[in-house]
């Protein structure tokens, strides 16, 4: 079967592009041919905060992959149209996180001949606000035959974002949990070291986590949060929470891209990660900090609750309160609970396979 997974993948960062990668790579294992219909240019300049928008520590050749679509030229849409009739897919997979691309993807859809297309959701409601998100989200939609959505709460909300004869098509995936970085899995993490890890936007709760520190240190003072991530926004708010809160000592910052050789710098240093997260549809840290055998303290907000089994993969606490987010770090720090066998058994059960099968399956 020759499968056309339509989105960012490599040589574009981050997660939804390592995710199409992870997946055609299980599609691979599995005897399917898999193809990336990929960007030529994904955001223009304004639409785009960070510094690049590309890793070239990523391998973009390791499947055929056709640099294409312009999202806001027609003309890009049309020449993808003639790729794929030339190609001939038996499935096209869609990556959805914005409703940016909903034009594109919409009229690409609507223009192929009548084969399995599946809309792959990573969120349903964008974290950013956008206009007639919900209509431009229902016109990308409208030409699927099915909806893989990562978490049940995701899947709550394509039910009330979008009408019955959509939503209906809706099925119930999960997030993998990553393989391609492990290294030293289940050694023993030395030090009192908390992790905060990826791009860095308001809705992440950042500001919530340092806020936590000044608590956490009064109990264990040679605690060390070690930030990475690039931010997409004003660095010098967090620069400046920092040096107010009076931590610098104890909050070491690395405020840029994390390419993928370094993740496992980070993660292997680390005793826990933290999502102090203030909204949230499912995160591909989880999977991240998973596969290097760190347990996760998550808040309780959209999916994350659906991927942190609370006291064995981990520990949930309520959004935006940082006294229980202290406590539940303190107690972690101060016990060193080995967690090591239960996330070794949940990232046995969710495979990167079993995603690929459900995506195809009829």
């Amino acid at each position: 079967m020759k499968i056309a997974i339509m989105g960012p993948a490599p040589p574009y960062r981050g997660g939804i592009s390592l995710f199409a990668l992870m997946l055609a790579r299980a599609f691979k294992e599995l005897g399917h041919e898999a193809l990336f219909i990929n960007f030529e240019v994904q955001y223009p300049a304004l639409l785009f905060p960070g510094k690049g928008q590309l890793d070239k520590s990523l391998n973009a050749s390791e499947f055929a992959n056709h640099r294409i679509i312009i999202p806001w030229l027609p003309s890009s849409w049309n020449q993808t149209i003639h790729l794929l009739l030339r190609e001939k897919p038996d499935v096209i997979i869609v990556s959805w996180f914005l409703p940016f691309f909903a034009p594109a993807y919409g009229y690409i859809l609507r223009k192929l001949p009548k084969m399995p297309k599946v809309i792959l959701a990573h969120n349903i409601s964008a974290h950013e606000k956008w206009a007639l998100a919900d209509k431009l989200m229902q016109y990308a939609f409208e030409p699927a035959s099915k909806i893989v959505v990562l978490s049940k709460s995701t899947l709550a909300e394509l039910h009330k974002k979008v009408p019955l004869f959509i939503s209906r098509r809706g099925v119930l995936g999960f997030h993998p949990c990553y393989d391609c970085y492990v290294q030293n899995v289940g050694n023993p993490k030395k030090g009192n070291v908390l992790l905060f890890f990826g791009l860095i936007k308001p809705y992440k709760g950042l500001d919530v986590l340092l806020e936590a520190m000044p608590l956490i240190l009064k109990s264990v003072p040679d605690t060390k949060l070690v930030v990475a991530g690039e931010v997409y926004g004003n660095v010098s708010v967090y620069l400046q929470q920092i040096q107010e809160l009076g931590i610098a000592n104890a909050v070491e910052t690395h405020f840029r891209y994390i390419s993928d050789p370094e993740i496992a710098h980070f993660f292997n240093q680390a005793s826990l990660c933290v999502l102090p997260y203030k909204t949230a549809s499912q995160s591909g840290v989880i999977a991240t900090s998973y596969s290097f055998g760190v347990p996760v303290l998550a808040t309780r907000v959209g999916g994350l609750g659906e991927y942190v089994l609370d006291g064995e993969t981990g520990y949930l606490v309520p959004p935006l309160n940082k006294q229980k987010m202290a406590e539940t770090i303190i107690n972690h720090l101060q016990t060193k609970p080995d967690f090591s066998q239960a996330i070794d058994t949940y990232t046995r059960l969710y495979s990167w396979k079993a995603l690929a099968e459900l995506m195809i399956a009829p």
